[in-house]
């Protein structure tokens, strides 16, 4: 794991969160990765308490699409919305910017879309600290764990009674692990 990559609730993460109290005007990207959703949901509530003003949350499938330029017509007007925002932002539904595995069928490479990469450079031009959640942190790719200034991860619960209810809870009728569609 590289420096701006930490768990939830370990001391780096910890220390993070202090220095996100104390400096409350510099901004971050901040990347929360991981299928623990009540953690996740969790340490949201701790960002949110320690931001100044309220939160404005944003689906990401609602601005991201298979069409590239569709895409950066409707991210340009987010953006342009979003300039005057100096509370936090939280970017739901991440998943919408994964980029292809290549090659094989099994293949462990992947590539940043397009739209990831146009998202990426109109992030940090905002002027405050944005979240974006990852339902499933296999769905992160090293380009924006690169222009994140930190990378939550969010471990499994490591009790056996926590660790079945998180399974039971994981489980899809359909067969998909994809907890969001990516854009064709």
């Amino acid at each position: 794991m590289s420096l701006n990559t930490f768990y939830f609730n370990s001391t780096l993460y910890k220390e993070y969160l202090k220095d996100f109290r104390n400096n409350p005007d510099k901004s971050r990207i901040i990347v929360f990765a991981g299928t623990f959703a009540k953690n996740r949901k969790y340490a949201l509530t701790q960002f949110e308490t320690e931001a100044i003003g309220d939160t404005k949350k944003i689906f990401l499938s609602e601005y991201i699409s298979g069409s590239e330029k569709d895409s950066y017509e409707k991210l340009d007007a987010l953006f342009e919305n979003l300039k005057s925002i100096n509370s936090l932002i939280v970017f739901k539904e991440a998943e919408q910017l994964c980029g292809v595995y290549v090659g094989h069928t099994y293949s462990v490479v992947k590539y940043a879309t397009p739209q990831e990469k146009y998202f990426i450079k109109k992030l940090k031009e905002l002027n405050c600290s944005s979240i974006i959640e990852f339902e499933n942190e296999t769905h992160l790719d090293k380009t924006l764990e690169k222009a994140a200034d930190a990378v939550v991860r969010f471990r499994v619960p490591s009790s056996k009674l926590k660790k079945l209810f998180f399974w039971l809870t994981q489980v899809r009728m359909n067969g998909s692990n994809l907890p969001s569609r990516r854009p064709v």
